[in-house]
């Protein structure tokens, strides 16, 4: 049996789109001889529609969509496999159900609502949606083929630490006996998930003891990103074929459901990524498609951005070259009296190696003004006062070259940084997406050195930005280890605080064992205070476990001390 995966990217509420992109698909799967293709979850309406699932149109505009794909399958061999939303047949529990459907010669001769609804990290779909109350296989050639939908099949996952689920569709599946399995998925991308991701199902494979092809989409949904990487696996485990990740792609593979193999055979080798790139290419292709798709999905093509000349914003503009296109990029070097002459050249220099548009636009009479006119009063400002002014000074110039050339700022601020509050609200902070705000600083050099040695010609950061120590500049003299502990001490910290979940007790023994006065109470205090700057924070990429934004909800007023 030969089946097709289309791992295309699907845009929320975009049906017209969506179903262009499947019908496109489908076409090409019927040239090729495929029994069935396969699409991503909620590919009709795209994933995640949160609040949208709400509105009586989704119910009308899905329906109207698969009524034209269920159409294009008459007199075609090929069966389609589709995910979307429907109403739920009974008036109990929640109006909607996420679905798969298999359309076939006209008619829906399938069909299997989700089962396991997560509500972790960004998932909030029991919020929305009403679970199926049992798993059936499809019958397609006389065989029983398991089709689930993406969370169906995590319920044994590991990484959560404990069983979510008082049902598990896979073992409902292994009694009824398959002889296929398939997950059509919108699985988000973290840092290094392909890997949990292929073992998981891998296992679920060996224990249905059936192959399992797997589809999932690509792109980014806001700060949810999709990295693809749509599989297929023998009954043993075995990875048969793998397409790439962050790309959008189509393949097919031949599965002899008797011997329970499959070989993957499509002829393109473009279209494959049978051996995987290292975890940081992989990590700079998200922050590019997110970066990408973000500006494509909300109508802009413009983006703006300090140079300062340091590692972050070197990092995020050479990101946004690559997303945009290098004319598509403003960077605004605004130097202030405190800026070391190297900054203004090292940001000239990033510049023209990226091909960039660039301006100065000086900082320091706007800042002799307003400091003399907001502190003549008082005897002066107070130093953090001048400090951040500074800060805002520069986030109201790039708002307003924002507003004059119809474009979006982007921030540049690092995950380190936002953790602990070193950022300005309404200075550095101000913009419309954070590309780098999960991004740990010790990983954005990491990344930085990824993204010259990748460069198509000279490396674009210069290496004096990789370098030098960091520093915001806001004084004579500062540097970011005058107010932080070095970077590779506090990022180890912010790991196992942020993304592990370790108690202050496990934090002592691990990083100052023995230690009388500790330094680590004071960062978390840093932290829980800075919850109100985050909450007003523009959305940030999601990369790793536990990205600040929709997946971390934390009170602002709270008396809630971590140590």
């Amino acid at each position: 049996m030969r089946i097709a995966f289309a791992q295309i990217d699907p845009v929320v509420g975009a049906f017209a789109a969506n179903v262009g992109k499947i019908k496109e698909a489908y076409t090409r799967a019927c040239s090729e001889g495929a029994r069935v293709l396969l699409t991503p979850e909620l590919g009709i309406c795209g994933y995640p529609p949160h609040d949208l699932v709400e509105r009586p149109e989704m119910f009308d505009r899905n329906e109207l969509a698969t009524e034209e794909l269920r159409a294009l399958t008459r007199g075609q061999k090929c069966a389609l496999v589709v995910g979307h939303v429907v109403r739920t047949p009974s008036n109990k529990g929640h109006a909607a159900q996420n679905v798969v459907s298999v359309f076939e010669d006209g008619k829906q001769v399938f069909r299997q609502a989700k089962t396991l609804l997560p509500t972790y990290d960004v998932f909030d779909e029991a919020r929305y949606f009403q679970p199926a109350e049992k798993s059936e296989p499809w019958i397609c050639d006389g065989h029983k083929v398991a089709l689930a939908i993406c969370e169906d099949f995590w319920a044994r996952d590991p990484a959560l630490g404990r069983e979510l689920y008082s049902r598990d569709p896979v073992t409902a599946y292994e009694a009824i006996g398959v002889d296929l399995v398939i997950s059509i998925s919108a699985s988000p991308y973290v840092w290094e998930k392909r890997i949990r991701r292929e073992e998981l199902h891998a296992n679920v494979a060996r224990t249905l003891k059936a192959p399992l092809l797997y589809v999932n989409q690509v792109g980014a949904n806001d700060e949810v990103l999709f990295d693809g990487g749509s599989f297929a696996c023998d009954a043993q485990g075995k990875l048969v074929g793998r397409l790439p990740l962050f790309r959008k792609a189509f393949g097919w593979v031949d599965i002899d459901l008797a011997a329970g193999k499959g070989s993957w055979v499509s002829p393109a080798a473009s279209e494959r990524e049978d051996t995987p790139p290292s975890e940081i290419e992989v990590l700079s292709r998200a922050l590019v498609t997110g970066i990408h798709d973000y500006f494509t999905r909300s109508g802009f093509k413009t983006a703006i951005l300090g140079l300062s000349g340091g590692i972050d914003s070197a990092v995020v503009a050479t990101l946004a070259a690559r997303a945009l296109g290098p004319r598509n990029v403003l960077g605004v070097a605004m130097p202030s009296q405190y800026s070391s002459g190297h900054s203004l050249e090292d940001a000239e220099i990033l510049a023209r190696n990226l091909g960039i548009n660039f301006e100065v636009r000086p900082i320091k009479f706007l800042f002799s003004q307003f400091s003399r006119e907001l502190g003549e009063s008082r005897g002066g400002l107070a130093p953090l006062a001048l400090e951040n002014l500074q800060a805002r000074l520069r986030g109201t110039l790039l708002m307003t070259l924002s507003n004059h050339y119809s474009a979006l700022v982007l921030t540049t601020g690092n995950k380190s940084e936002l953790a602990t509050g070193y950022c300005t609200l309404y200075g550095d902070m101000c913009g419309a997406l954070a590309p780098i705000g999960d991004v740990f600083k010790t990983r954005v050099y990491e990344l930085a050195r990824h993204l010259n040695a990748t460069s198509q010609g000279t490396a674009a950061i210069p290496e004096r930005s990789i370098t030098k120590p960091p520093s915001a500049e806001l004084r004579p003299g500062q540097v970011d280890q005058d107010t932080l502990p070095p970077y590779p001490q506090l990022d180890a910290l912010l790991t196992d605080y942020l993304e592990k979940g370790l108690s202050l007790e496990q934090l002592r023994s691990t990083h100052d064992p023995g230690q009388e006065k500790s330094w680590i109470p004071p960062i978390l205090r840093m932290i829980d205070v800075s919850e109100y700057k985050r909450r007003q924070a523009p959305p940030v990429l999601k990369v790793s476990p536990k990205a600040f934004g929709i997946g971390r909800r934390i009170p602002i007023a709270k008396n809630w001390i971590a140590f």
